[in-house]
């Protein structure tokens, strides 16, 4: 997990990807892959609808 940032990485938070603002709606843990853990995301406002995935130094990645 993200555990040395400016942000909280907690569920319920907000938390800047990039350009975008999105709330943490779940963390993933990926044991055996040998990648960070991952975090479900979700947009704002009008975007509320969009959900994304976040791997730490591989990228956010749109899922709905």
């Amino acid at each position: 997990m993200i555990n040395r940032s400016a942000q909280t990485w907690e569920v319920g938070e907000t938390v800047r990807v990039g350009f975008l603002t999105l709330r943490v709606i779940a963390k993933e843990p990926t044991p055996g892959d040998y990648k960070p853990d991952a975090y479900r995301l979700c947009g704002l406002g009008n975007n509320a609808d969009r959900q994304y995935r976040f791997v730490p130094h591989n990228g956010l990645e749109r899922i709905k």
